[in-house]
């Protein structure tokens, strides 16, 4: 009688009317051992057929002794992997291809999902044994939390989606348990268009206040730059005689170089910049704004904007990112074409940059509606 171990029950021939080589070996999902049998019929001969099978018997037995499992064979090869080790090994190699920023999001979405496998004894099950079920529960905890809306809901299985691609492509699954889930219906975002009156008042007291201030307002308005973009701009990146800022692709939220031509209001406070270093960045300073060797959290510009908006009794709605749908806006209703405004505004498609046509389009219908008969 064979001698039987935790994982395993050794290999034998069975050479009867037919020549296999028989042997069990635990299934990881049902953690029951479990036949498996290969056939040596293809080899012509009963004696030849003898020989192959016990080699085949002894090369079977050395590889169960060193750990080896068809089953994990069957699902990936490397699938034997924990999904803590797998999720640790993911952060890490984003870790360096990625922005901080973006580094932040999948920190976050991956730390909260961690906190859930922890809570329902999961973290340290192999890769495959998290399946499309065990994605549903997960998904459906987060429908069920009142403070996660669709959009953050979306983000959420967006950013697993790509996390467990990664495991695919590292042979930890062969499935993709987020794969067949969609994302639910947003209401369209909302943009809202500062009027000319209401940007007149914010230059008034910007200019007074905090001046410098007032040119991270126009980089967002005129020339689209995000926050982040803003202030990660530094001095050299801006040419004197050709009037040009280059946003290079290392800055860039689609990594997509940017090379702008200022507007006067924009060139003249550059232009007085040229007697600080190079490598300073543009706006540093965390009340002034100005140049500075420090490079400013972006939210930063959030809070200033938001007591801007505040000490004028302007409504909640004036986000800073109002600026820049602002300035989309009335370009594309200046008639500038919708290709160039994408390139500018470092759109991921034109399909984005025709979403802020609606309004100008039915602007321009309104007037038109003005003409008489």
């Amino acid at each position: 009688m064979p001698t039987i171990f935790v994982d395993f029950r050794p290999a034998e021939v069975v050479h009867k009317k037919e020549t296999y080589v028989s042997f069990y070996v635990k299934n990881p999902l049902t953690c029951k051992l479990e036949r498996r049998r290969i056939r040596c019929n293809h080899v012509n001969g009963a004696q030849e057929r003898l020989k192959y099978a016990r080699l085949l018997c002894s090369s079977i037995n050395q590889k169960l002794y060193e750990g080896w499992n068809p089953f994990y064979e069957e699902v990936a090869q490397d699938s034997g992997t924990k999904l803590e080790v797998a999720l640790e090994k993911f952060i890490n190699e984003k870790n360096k291809e990625v922005r901080p920023d973006t580094m932040r999001v999948y920190t976050s979405i991956v730390g909260i999902f961690r906190n859930w496998l922890n809570e329902n004894k999961l973290n340290a099950i192999p890769c495959f044994m998290f399946t499309k079920k065990h994605a549903e529960r997960y998904l459906n905890s987060l429908a069920d939390n009142p403070k996660i809306g669709s959009r953050s809901y979306n983000n959420y299985l967006r950013c697993l989606k790509t996390v467990f691609l990664y495991m695919q492509k590292r042979d930890f699954i062969k499935d993709n348990p987020f794969s067949e889930f969609v994302s639910k219906r947003c209401d369209k975002k909302i943009r809202t268009i500062i009027p000319k009156e209401d940007r007149a008042r914010i230059k008034e007291y910007v200019v007074h206040h905090i001046p410098v201030f007032y040119y991270v307002i126009l980089m967002c308005y005129r020339l689209f730059g995000r926050p982040k973009e803003i202030l990660m701009l530094k001095i050299g990146m801006y040419d004197p005689i050709e009037n040009v800022l280059t946003i290079p692709p290392e800055i860039s939220k689609n990594h997509n170089a940017r090379m702008l031509a200022l507007p006067d209001e924009l060139r003249s406070y550059f232009e007085s910049l040229k007697s600080y270093p190079s490598n300073w960045y543009i706006f540093s300073d965390a009340d002034t704004f100005k140049p500075g060797k420090v490079l400013l959290n972006s939210k930063r510009i959030g809070r200033i904007w938001g007591n801007v908006r505040d000490a004028l009794g302007l409504p909640a709605c004036y986000q800073f990112y109002s600026l820049k749908d602002t300035g989309i806006t009335e370009m594309l209703e200046a008639g500038v074409p919708a290709k160039f405004v994408k390139e500018l505004a470092d759109h991921h498609s034109l399909e984005m940059t025709e979403k802020y046509t609606h309004k100008s389009e039915a602007k321009k219908i309104l007037e038109w509606n003005k003409l008489e008969f």
